[in-house]
């Protein structure tokens, strides 16, 4: 699985999917980071989403498990193509109120079967722990996660309360950026500034 990281980093890079920018960004989290990742647009490329996927059925290999999908953009989108080219059991959770009664609801899966959770990137992981609490009050199996980007800085991925798979994290994907030269002048000390708080104690 590991193999796939450099390959994928680079996808990235090329595809614009990995900014280091001069202007800052508030993150989700609060956080003022010169550094974003989304893949809103890169899984919008059919070859891109057929990279991805890939890359997950190479881990998958023979397990047998669903897939379930937590409160963002791409979680069910990702979910539902892996499914269907897998041949795997769906399980969908609605966590907000758009839709009266609703709320908190999930939809398929298989009782006793394990889960994992699909996003594209974990950052706080919140909206995975709401997923995986709903998914195992309807009596499924063991709850884990697989994203594609582990945002995380290196000391909060101790504690999870789940288990997390992740061919990439950020960490590698700036080292890869800056090894290829995709990250170049000022970006350069954004970016190390950015690998530094990564390996640091996650304080601001």
């Amino acid at each position: 699985m590991m193999s796939a990281g450099p390959a994928l980093a680079e996808r990235f890079w090329q595809a614009g999917a990995v900014t280091v920018s001069a202007e800052p960004i508030t993150l989700k989290s609060g956080r003022v980071s010169h550094v974003y990742v989304s893949l809103r647009q890169f899984v919008c490329n059919p070859g891109n989403l057929k990279l991805l996927g890939d890359v997950f059925a190479l881990w998958l290999a023979e397990r047998r498990l669903a897939l379930g999908s937590v409160s963002s953009l791409l979680s069910p989108v990702l979910c539902g193509a892996f499914a269907a080219r897998c041949g795997l059991p769906l399980a969908l959770f609605r966590p907000d109120t758009s839709e009266k009664g609703l709320a908190g609801q999930v939809f398929g899966g298989e009782a006793g079967l394990p889960v994992v959770l699909l996003d594209d990137v974990l950052t706080s992981g919140g909206t995975a722990l709401a997923a995986a609490k709903a998914f195992a009050g309807q009596g499924m199996g063991d709850v884990s996660l697989y994203v594609f980007v582990d945002k995380r800085p290196t000391g909060l991925r101790q504690t999870f309360a789940l288990p997390v798979t992740a061919p990439l994290t950020l960490t590698a994907l700036l080292g890869h950026g800056l090894a290829a030269g995709h990250i170049v002048g000022p970006a350069v000390a954004f970016a190390e500034a950015e690998l530094a708080f990564l390996e640091g104690d996650a304080k601001r």
